[in-house]
């Protein structure tokens, strides 16, 4: 008996998870741009000092030893984490004003932005378990260079197919 009202409550705890998580991808899906700029994470965490062309050029200068001081370690990181969906978002925004967005960018954009958090969150595990920089600088120079890459791209993106929005872009970066 308490084996089935442990599967009832299972199940009444998964069906309220799943409306809810569904309720939340549909508010996103609805956001303006001033609420997911709002939501950015401001770059003061030195992205602009290890990128070679901030915005315009992906690739960093920096080595996986000193990475991590360069982007104020965990702090630099946990803005990617959290900044890489909200840019997923813009894109998103971009492809529905915009005209003609290019499908393989966005995917590609997506793409980035869930290997940026893989990243994060292995580098974050190896610091939280070792309290080394060491193994975590290798993973947060990788999400260092694919946030770069993801900005420079979204940066294309806003070129090519949302030049209305180009300007609102650049000041919201």
């Amino acid at each position: 008996m308490t084996f089935s009202l442990f599967q009832i409550l299972l199940a009444v705890a998964l069906i309220a998870f799943v409306g809810l998580w569904r309720r939340a991808q549909a508010k996103r899906k609805h956001r303006g741009w001033d609420e997911i700029v709002a939501a950015l994470r401001a770059n003061d965490w030195g992205l602009d000092e290890v990128s070679e062309r901030y915005l315009y050029r992906g690739g960093i200068k920096a080595t996986p030893t000193d990475i991590w001081g360069r982007i104020d370690g965990a702090r630099g990181l946990w803005a990617m984490y959290t900044n890489a969906p909200l840019l997923v978002q813009l894109a998103d925004y971009a492809a529905e004003h915009g005209t003609d967005p290019d499908e393989a960018l966005l995917e590609g954009l997506r793409s980035d932005a869930f290997q940026i958090r893989l990243c994060v969150l292995m580098a974050l595990a190896k610091y939280a378990m070792s309290h080394s920089t060491v193994g975590a600088s290798v993973n947060a120079h990788r999400a260092t260079t694919l946030y770069s890459e993801m900005l420079a791209r979204l940066t294309t993106l806003f070129q090519e197919s949302a030049g209305q929005l180009f300007p609102k872009y650049l000041e919201a970066m």
